[in-house]
């Protein structure tokens, strides 16, 4: 099945690829992929999943890095 991500949600994007969607166009700041599993059930294991949560932790100890 084909789903459509703006580029709004490149965390999405990203992740939805990650898992073994095939990225087949990007056109008007949209990704397309083609993928076996359902949109919907892609969201869920994607709020679901760790990978929220060490983008939010990479971001706070990024600031030590900075700041030095």
């Amino acid at each position: 099945m084909v789903i459509q991500i703006s580029s709004k949600e490149l965390h999405f994007a990203a992740y939805v690829k990650a898992t073994g969607a095939r990225l087949i166009e990007f056109n008007n700041n949209t990704f397309v992929f083609e993928t076996a599993e359902e949109e919907n059930a892609l969201r869920i294991k994607h709020s679901n999943s760790e990978a929220l949560l060490v983008d939010r932790e990479l971001l706070t100890l990024k600031q030590f890095v900075i700041r030095r």
